[in-house]
């Protein structure tokens, strides 16, 4: 074909891409098929073929598609496209060479990338909701259930299991909307573009994008089979997401181990030791999820760095390298969605270990200073002296937050003041109790249970909105689809009713 004289491939060549590559184009059958019926009608449409060669060509795809890819003679020397129009060509011998009037595999490439990437997107995008819906119902029930809130992995001050976990919804609500960005710039149509200048038939883009379900068309043809940035986008998009998982999931780990045993997972999630016949490791599968962040990270890299080792054109790494690493990624992240969901719904929280771990270090202390600056004028400074002083000396002494009172506060006062503070014992104690502490945290966003509560219902409230734009959207790409069969259809019809 072209200025080649044979079409037989160098062996090493058949053997370490070609096969690989056609294995992976497999997939891209159904999509390749979409473009090809959506350009067909468009050129009838446009008077480029007559009725006639379009319901050849049409049929020709409707007996492939039913066929499927068994219906191909695939072999690896060459691509999807030729064997796909070689097909159509010995159905349609004198209609089949017109298909790809107007048209290149550098477009089709193009056009085929788009519809694969929104596509694997599209679960992606709904099971992230799906967790972010598992997360609040299980926020839903924990909103009172107290829990030491950690900075450096050390205890800070108190807050309940509901805040926590509506902080890492809220995560996963701006990843839901990289991913929907993602989505947005990779669903425009490039078909049209030809090799990249175009073509001088009156190629009508905007209506195969309508025909393909895109919001719009990616306008400069040079750009339409150069770019690739939305593909680094969406798995960026992804590693983003992973890793604010796998964040949760450190967490989640550290809560689970005898030491802290603030959560268990059942049987189901757990795994046993081969040789010790006590272990049980609740957290064993949540370092899966670990790998597969660390796996997507490791995509996107080799997405970015195949994207960057290009020119501003189409090649061979930027229409199919660059998918190998970025679908992968996609299967990952579907992986970590799913099994992420399992263990927020199935997760055992041991409400009374929680509430134990934060009683037992003074996390109130930051209360008390605040008593001190708002019952006793002190500056904050000079309130935050105090109390650490005090801490420093009851730990000193081995006492636990329930056996530090008043007095010994203001003998601390004395000393670094020159003057009793004269708190009461009450005081102390209601800053120091975990729960009471927790509802003195009332402000914006903050872990008192009505405040949770509110931030539950406005979530939940976006989430269903989300949900329903989301199945719209799947509706919408549906009515495309069937509009495109419709059209297919009446197409051949029509010619069939001529007597053609």
């Amino acid at each position: 074909m072209g200025r080649i004289n044979s079409e037989a491939k160098a062996p090493e060549l058949v053997e370490h891409v070609m096969r690989s590559f056609l294995q992976d184009m497999g997939d891209y059958f159904h999509v390749h098929l979409s473009i090809h019926k959506a350009h067909t009608v468009m050129l009838v449409e446009q008077a480029l073929v007559t009725a006639d060669e379009g319901a050849q060509i049409l049929r020709a795809l409707r007996e492939l598609e039913d066929g499927g890819k068994k219906g191909l003679q695939l072999h690896p020397d060459t691509d999807l496209y030729m064997q796909m129009e070689a097909f159509i060509r010995s159905r349609a011998p004198e209609a089949g060479g017109k298909m790809h009037m107007g048209r290149s595999r550098n477009d089709l490439y193009a056009c085929g990338a788009r519809i694969m990437t929104r596509n694997k997107l599209l679960p992606v995008c709904a099971d992230a909701i799906g967790l972010q819906r598992a997360v609040l119902e299980k926020a839903r029930e924990h909103v009172q259930t107290v829990m030491p809130g950690y900075t450096h992995l050390q205890h800070a001050e108190p807050v309940t299991l509901g805040h926590f976990l509506v902080a890492f919804h809220d995560v996963l609500e701006r990843d839901v909307r990289r991913v929907q960005a993602a989505f947005c710039s990779a669903n425009q149509n490039a078909l049209g573009a030809s090799a990249l200048a175009g073509s001088s038939f009156t190629l009508d883009r905007v209506r195969t994008a309508e025909l393909l379900g895109f919001d719009g068309v990616v306008e400069n043809s040079y750009d339409a089979v150069a770019a690739r940035d939305y593909l680094v986008e969406a798995v960026a998009a992804l590693a983003v997401m992973a890793s604010s998982i796998t964040r949760v999931v450190d967490s989640l780990i550290i809560w689970s181990t005898s030491e802290f045993g603030m959560i268990d997972m059942p049987d189901s999630y757990g795994y046993t030791s081969s040789i010790m016949p006590q272990k049980r490791n609740p957290g064993y599968f949540l370092e899966s999820v670990r790998s597969k962040s660390a796996r997507i990270t490791g995509e996107l890299t080799s997405a970015m760095c195949t994207l960057k080792g290009t020119t501003f054109a189409q090649s061979r790494d930027t229409s199919f390298e660059i998918t190998i690493p970025a679908f992968r990624a996609f299967a990952e992240a579907v992986a970590i969605l799913n099994v992420m969901k399992g263990v927020v719904t199935r997760m055992i929280v041991n409400r009374d270990a929680m509430q134990a771990n934060c009683a037992s270090e003074f996390s109130g202390a930051t209360e008390i200073a605040n008593l001190l600056v708002k019952e006793r004028g002190l500056d904050f400074r000079s309130a935050y002296l105090v109390v650490a002083n005090t801490v420093r000396i009851a730990s000193e002494q081995g006492m636990r937050p329930k056996d530090v009172r008043a007095s010994l506060m203001d003998e601390v006062a004395v000393s670094s003041c020159g003057q009793a503070v004269h708190l009461t014992d009450a005081q102390v104690r209601m800053a120091l109790d975990p729960a009471r502490n927790v509802e003195l945290k009332r402000t914006l966003g903050g872990p008192a249970a009505m405040e949770v509560r509110r931030m539950i219902d406005v979530r939940f409230a976006r989430l269903e909105k989300k949900e329903q734009e989301h199945l719209a959207l799947i509706d919408r790409l549906d009515a495309a689809a069937s509009e495109l069969d419709r059209t297919m259809t009446a197409s051949i019809e029509g010619a069939r009713a001529l007597g053609v």
